[in-house]
Parts: C-alpha cells; sequence; structure tokens
C-alpha cells in the first residue's frame, strides 16, 4: 500500500527529520511504499496533488498544525507526535493500515473556515503557537 506521513516539529529540523527517516525504515521492513513530506521552518517539500490522490492513507506525525491540511480531504488519516513516529513507525503504519482496512479510520474533512475558529478560550487566554508550546493552548 501507499502511505504518505506529514512530518514537522517546533523548530523544524532534527525531529523532524528522525520523524521522515523512521517512516522510511518502517516502510522498507513491512513491503508498503512511504513517502515523505516534511514541514516548518527549516523549509518544506510538498507533496504534489497526485501523490496525494494515489495514497491508500495518510499519518500526521507533526507537533504543529499541518500547512495545507486541506488538501488531504476525504483520505484515511492517523494523527500522532513527531515523537510516537520517532519510537514507533511500524506500529503506526499498520495500525492505519488496519483501521483503513476494518472501515474504522478517521477521514480528513474540510477546514473549518478562519473566522470559525475562535481566538480565545472561554477564559480570555489566547491559544496561538507560544500558549500551545507553553502548555496554554489545550
Amino acid at each position: 500500500m501507499k502511505i504518505i506521513c506529514v512530518t514537522s516539529c517546533f523548530t523544524g529540523i532534527v525531529h523532524t527529520y528522525i520523524a521522515a527517516e523512521a517512516f522510511e525504515r518502517a516502510g522498507v521492513a513491512l513491503g508498503h511504499e512511504i513517502i515523505i513530506e516534511t514541514q516548518g521552518p527549516a523549509g518544506s517539500s510538498p507533496f504534489t496533488q497526485d501523490i496525494i490522490d494515489s495514497a491508500d492513507g495518510v499519518i500526521f506525525a507533526v507537533d504543529l498544525d499541518v500547512t495545507g491540511r486541506e488538501r488531504f480531504v476525504g483520505k484515511p488519516y492517523l494523527h500522532v507526535d513527531v515523537a510516537a513516529a520517532i519510537n514507533k513507525a511500524n506500529g503506526l503504519i499498520e495500525q492505519l493500515l488496519d483501521q483503513i482496512r476494518a472501515g474504522t479510520a478517521t477521514i480528513v474533512e474540510a477546514a473549518q473556515p478562519v473566522d470559525a475558529i475562535p481566538a480565545t478560550s472561554d477564559s480570555g487566554r489566547k491559544k496561538g503557537f507560544v500558549a500551545k508550546l507553553f502548555g496554554r493552548g489545550r
């Protein structure tokens, strides 16, 4: 099967690429085609829409919001943090494929319009990047 993976960490450097490498090795070990898109401050290597359309599923291994998530609408996916990808890439690929086969995988839906997303919580705290980084954005 063909799985595409998006990896991204807060700095966009080390863990992004360690997770990407873990998925590549897992794909070889499991006999699946794995294609990686890295995102972050160090740059991005976006998938073409043809690659996305031909994929059986997506794994988002990210510590930040996925840039261009709307490109994946309709695809079955698994969302984990980068550390999970680094430590158990094989298991994550198998988990997604099992969910796809069973028909229980979560499907990427159209993004909410920006004006529909609240900028603050009920307590008035902002939920931006820095708030999430320091644990106040949850």
